[in-house]
């Protein structure tokens, strides 16, 4: 059985996000796309197989194109699938998707995770999200062999990324304001309060010191 499936895109980047994703996916050697640029950009898609494996792979490609017409924005909200950010990201070190919510939160753009979607009230596109979540990888990957709680790392991460200081730094400064401090007689980097409140008084404290500078 084959089949052949026609995509209309807005761009050539928006195009090639959608190709990318198809093809990280649909793991099938009858697999064949092909573009045309004119006044807007179109894709085919063609697959062949059984017929059970085409009505899969034809399911999951619909999916992957809604997923593209989601990010464009709809009364000033653009939606995200995790797996699409993740898949372009070059990631260094593991780390929580929902932190970018959070980073994005305390930069004062609304977003919130749902499922497998992140939703972001702002013209943030993918690239700016993928760049997020790359530079957060590394500070992560600088955090290995350090002993940090998992909180901590993700206030650390945060604070880090957003006042673009280095680890070291960063944690001076968060255990001189008393965000974090040592457990017991140990080594160990652990939040002074539960996670919640950890996030207000960063915000605070990020606040305070963009307005030093």
């Amino acid at each position: 059985m084959r089949r052949e499936l026609v995509f209309t895109f807005d761009n050539v980047s928006e195009a090639l996000t959608f190709i990318e994703a198809v093809t990280n996916r649909i793991k099938s050697k009858e697999l064949l796309i092909r573009y045309d640029v004119g006044s807007n950009v179109k894709v085919w898609v063609a697959i062949q197989g059984e017929p059970y494996e085409v009505e899969l792979y034809t399911a999951e490609i619909k999916r992957i194109y809604n997923d593209i017409k989601l990010m464009r924005g709809k009364y000033g909200i653009r939606v995200y699938d995790v797996s699409l950010i993740l898949s372009k990201a070059k990631l260094k070190a593991a780390m929580p998707i929902d932190l970018l919510v959070d980073i994005l939160n305390i930069m004062g753009i609304e977003a919130e995770i749902e499922g497998s979607k992140i939703r972001v009230r702002d013209s943030l596109g993918l690239e700016d999200l993928v760049k997020i979540v790359e530079e957060v990888s590394e500070l992560y990957h600088e955090m290995i062999d350090m002993e940090i709680s998992a909180q901590a790392k993700r206030v650390i991460a945060i604070y880090s990324f957003i006042m673009k200081k280095p680890i070291k730094e960063s944690i001076d400064d968060l255990l001189s304001h008393g965000l974090i401090n040592r457990y017991g007689d140990s080594e160990l980097l652990v939040l002074s309060t539960d996670y919640d409140h950890a996030l207000l008084k960063l915000q605070e404290l990020i606040e305070v010191e963009k307005k030093q500078k």
